[in-house]
């Protein structure tokens, strides 16, 4: 355990060392370079009037630079702008994923919902003509029992009479 903790902290240590390494070379240039152009602009001054073309080519170049800096400056800023768009374009497109989402849950909700109405209509229905049907036994059973009565027999006697009787007493709500 303790090896692999050296051996990351060489690892940490080697990076570091890199990375100081890598500054002062940037330094060191930056250093020479400065060097150089006071060097250049020292020369230009003793040179005097030829320096003239050769001071309008760097004013030149200077501008121009200016000008290269000014572009990046521009498209650094496009490119936040580009960012910006795209970002506010995905979370439009996920906002309408969840509402189309949405949407098509409550579809599916109002679907079933209307397949749920349909059955109860069904059933309503189903329920009125059944109460029909049960009026209309109703109406026959009191028929059969004013017939078996009108006819003035002993259906007491009679035990298959007797059990007809008594079945037409039924009340066929309660089934």
């Amino acid at each position: 355990m303790q090896e692999k903790q050296m051996e990351v902290k060489i690892e940490d240590l080697e990076n570091e060392i890199e990375d100081v390494k890598s500054n002062f070379e940037m330094k060191n240039l930056a250093l020479n370079r400065m060097k150089l152009s006071a060097a250049l602009r020292h020369k230009l001054e003793k040179m005097g009037a030829e320096s003239s073309v050769l001071t309008d080519d760097m004013k030149q170049i200077l501008k121009l630079q200016k000008l290269i800096m000014k572009s990046q400056e521009e498209s650094v800023e496009l490119e936040g702008k580009l960012l910006d768009v795209r970002k506010k374009r995905l979370q439009l497109k996920q906002a309408s994923k969840t509402k189309l989402f949405e949407i098509q849950t409550e579809r599916n909700k109002e679907k079933e919902d209307l397949d749920n109405m349909e059955d109860l209509e069904m059933i309503k229905t189903m329920q009125k003509k059944l109460q029909t049907e049960i009026k209309i036994t109703t109406v026959i059973q009191h028929v059969f029992q004013g017939l078996i009565l009108g006819s003035q027999i002993n259906w007491a006697e009679d035990s298959a009479l007797k059990e007809i009787v008594l079945q037409l007493e039924k009340d066929l709500t309660t089934i």
